[in-house]
């Protein structure tokens, strides 16, 4: 059986963005690798993925500017790179999928399968308290998704429902919970916290890029904003949780802070 998704997709080989994404990713992995052989942790050989992810990320959220997310990407492996510590790979294919959910890029709502697939990811990458908040994050998403098409689904009120109870139980049962109040890193919290703000009220200009599917239908606006606010709270809940560690989760933010620039960018632009 031919294997069909309305949420995975394949690369266009012959998108300049694309091109480059991959350039990218391959001089990332070259230069893990020799860092990796000059003594650096084995963890360093993740930054090729990481630059990958962090791209797929900012192109949901920024789907006009292809230089966003290239420069994102950039940054998300250098920052590996140079030797600091990030969240985790399974937390930022959660966030990915999550805002791609919400915007809806491919123009296709999930199938059953692919709910199936994301309930059960939700709950599997819960191990971690970033992997939860992507987790929820991901129940969250089914959920806006549905009510974005303004029809209540039952296959997606359940799913959201139950990715939602396996990500908080794979969580509590790994206690991933700190047992009282995290020592939070005051001013990098409350930055964040800004920037999550800042993506949940500053709507985005319209978008002019079209989704994937065959109708060539713009990109909803709503969906978009739907989908930086999302992501803007998770950050920002994800870095409450981290504590002191929270600058691990420096290339999403940094990715989430280009994409609102580059917002501001474009309605400067289009005032003119």
């Amino acid at each position: 059986m031919a294997f069909r998704s309305h949420v995975a997709r394949g690369f266009d080989l012959s998108s300049l963005s694309n091109q480059l994404m991959f350039g990218l990713v391959a001089v990332t992995g070259a230069a893990s690798v020799a860092v990796w052989t000059n003594g650096a942790e084995i963890a360093v050989l993740w930054a090729p993925v990481h630059t990958f992810l962090v791209w797929a990320l900012v192109r949901e959220l920024d789907p006009d500017h292809n230089s966003t997310a290239l420069v994102a990407g950039f940054v998300a492996g250098l920052w590996i790179v140079v030797g600091f510590d990030v969240e985790g790979i399974l937390p930022a294919i959660g966030l990915l999928l999550a805002a791609r959910v919400v915007v809806n890029t491919t123009g296709r709502r999930p199938l059953v399968w692919d709910l199936a697939a994301l309930g059960v990811l939700a709950a599997a990458i819960s191990f971690t308290a970033a992997g939860w908040v992507a987790g929820f994050g991901l129940a969250l998403a089914i959920y806006i998704d549905d009510r974005m098409e303004q029809r209540h689904t039952t296959a997606g009120a359940v799913t959201a429902a139950l990715a939602a109870l396996g990500a908080s139980l794979i969580a509590t049962l790994s206690q991933v919970f700190p047992q009282q109040m995290p020592d939070i890193r005051q001013l990098l919290v409350v930055i964040i916290g800004v920037l999550a703000l800042m993506a949940v009220v500053r709507e985005p200009e319209p978008p002019t890029s079209l989704v994937d599917s065959r109708l060539k239908t713009p990109i909803s606006q709503d969906r978009l904003h739907a989908g930086r606010g999302l992501i803007g709270v998770l950050v920002f809940g994800a870095a409450f949780l981290a504590g002191p560690e929270a600058a691990a989760l420096g290339p999403t933010v940094i990715a989430l802070t280009l994409v609102l620039i580059s917002n501001e960018i474009e309605r400067i632009r289009r005032r003119r």
